[in-house]
């Protein structure tokens, strides 16, 4: 079997697929786990059994990488870890340093350049929201990089000193916030959206395809015109490893 990871600042996300296969959707099991809360032991019993291989990508920090080392070591299993790159086939980095962009901005581009040939803008609303816009001829544009939802309310309570709150003063629903907590996260939201939607609105009217993903961008999903796909990194992840170690 093949381990799938995609470690973020926020969250570890995982599938397993059967290893060699090309049908990179063909999943037998998937997860995700708090990325600050890792652990070997935590790995250990959330990770399925019987893996071959793991391929991982990840924008946290050597703490994190090493312990999905280690947990491979301890399994016995070969682990690859994926590289931002100049060039992926006919999908070219717009970066003098590659290595400066983040994998999972660049895993996504690869995933889109594998479903379109059209002008492609990609969205991933995780910690941070990156947009990334790639020409019909595969040449990497550029893009945006504005802080998520999460971030913003964090900025706001650190630099902010009369404002703070717990965790169960949160609010659900719609409508405005009745409460410091409710209103300082429900106006990110709204902030986050506007911003997110507008930026898609216009690459929609400059003829780009759209692809999001990203627990963040869901809202997107009510705009038929925009194509929400919840694994694009690992779909990326799998598409860069599976050609180059085949």
């Amino acid at each position: 079997m093949l381990l799938l990871v995609d470690i973020g600042n926020t969250r570890l996300k995982w599938r397993c697929q059967p290893l060699g296969s090309e049908v990179r959707g063909e999943v037998v099991r998937r997860g995700s786990l708090p990325t600050q809360e890792l652990s070997v032991e935590l790995l250990d019993s959330h990770f399925p059994q019987g893996v071959q291989q793991i391929w991982f990508a990840s924008v946290a920090d050597t703490r994190i990488n090493d312990l999905v080392q280690e947990w491979a070591k301890d399994q016995c299993v070969t682990v690859v870890q994926a590289q931002t790159q100049a060039q992926w086939q006919d999908l070219v980095n717009s970066y003098t340093q590659c290595s400066r962009m983040g994998v999972d901005r660049w895993l996504v581009m690869v995933a889109a350049r594998q479903l379109t040939k059209q002008p492609v803008c990609v969205i991933d609303c995780g910690s941070a929201s990156t947009l990334d816009f790639v020409a019909a001829n595969g040449q990497h544009e550029g893009g945006y990089i504005l802080p998520g939802q999460r971030l913003m309310v964090q900025s706001l309570l650190k630099d902010t000193a009369n404002i703070s709150f717990k965790t169960q003063e949160l609010e659900v629903g719609v409508g405005y916030g009745t409460s410091t907590a409710g209103a300082v996260v429900k106006g990110a939201k709204n902030l986050h959206q506007a911003g997110i939607k507008m930026m898609a609105t216009q690459a929609l009217e400059q003829g780009y395809v759209v692809y999001v993903t990203g627990g963040d961008g869901e809202f997107l999903k009510a705009n038929n015109r925009i194509h929400f796909i919840e694994d694009l990194v690992l779909d990326g992840l799998w598409t860069c490893l599976y050609h180059t170690l085949a």
